[in-house]
C-alpha cells in the first residue's frame, strides 16, 4: 500500500519506516498517525 506520510521498506523480514513530512518537520498529525497503525496492522497480518 501506498502512504502520503509513512514511507516503509522491508529488507530481511525488518520493516523499516520513515516518517517523510520534511515540511512540517516530521511532526506527526492525525493523518500521519491513521497511516502508521495502517502500516503496523498490516505488517502483523503479514506475519
Amino acid at each position: 500500500m501506498t502512504y502520503k506520510n509513512i514511507i516503509s521498506e522491508l529488507k530481511d523480514q525488518i520493516l523499516y519506516l520513515t516518517i517523510n513530512r520534511e515540511s512540517k518537520l516530521n511532526a506527526l498529525n492525525k493523518e500521519t498517525l491513521n497511516e502508521l497503525a495502517d502500516v503496523i496492522a498490516e505488517a502483523q497480518n503479514n506475519d
